[in-house]
């Protein structure tokens, strides 16, 4: 991840912008209870019920590739595709069977198991040590997910002090760059304001 971050950090500056001008957040699956032992039967349960087929059949459309045309340890070559063509190229040279593990429970995303505290610890380690600002939460059940990261993980994070406690007034750019409403001149996108003087 922090060589991700580095390279869309380096890629904004080559474009004339500044390195903290982008946010990246990272999508991420977790499975929490109160204690680890509960989380993993948990994760246990969920996987008899997933279909990690599915999940790389929703996966395909993402990198315009049928992977059902390649064998179970054929190397996946993307081509030209009109579909993600980051994620089609990460994932270039891996074989249908290392996507079925990947996507054991229908998601590409990396999976967070445990307790409140081993979630949060991962998490912090993520933010610290991939140089990302937050994350896209997928759903594994709906509303089960989120309900329980609401109710196990974020309390955890607000004790430590790396989630807030409270909402800021303010639209979403001014808390997520701290920073007046408005793009800076700096922005790409400046350049299609208004002239200040036109009458």
């Amino acid at each position: 991840m922090r060589e991700q971050s580095t390279r869309l950090r380096q890629a904004a500056v080559a474009a004339g912008r500044q390195a903290d001008d982008l946010r990246i957040f990272m999508g991420v699956s977790v499975i929490v209870a109160p204690t680890e032992r509960e989380a993993q039967e948990k994760h246990r349960s969920y996987l008899e019920y997933a279909s990690p087929e599915a999940g790389i059949a929703h996966f395909s459309s993402s990198i315009g590739l049928d992977l059902a045309a390649f064998g179970l340890d054929e190397p996946i070559q993307s081509g030209d595709t009109r579909a993600i063509e980051s994620v089609s190229k990460a994932f270039s040279g891996w074989t249908r069977r290392r996507l079925l593990e990947q996507h054991a429970m229908g998601s590409r995303y990396p999976l967070i198991v445990g307790n409140p505290s081993q979630v949060a610890d991962a998490l912090i380690q993520w933010i610290d040590e991939g140089d990302i600002d937050g994350f896209n939460l997928t759903r594994i059940l709906n509303p089960q997910s989120y309900r329980d990261f609401i109710d196990l993980v974020v309390p955890e994070l607000q004790q430590r002090g790396r989630y807030k406690t409270a909402y800021q007034p303010g639209s979403l750019r001014q808390k997520i760059f701290q920073q007046q409403d408005r793009l800076p001149d700096r922005h790409p996108a400046a350049r299609w304001r208004p002239a200040k003087n036109i009458r």
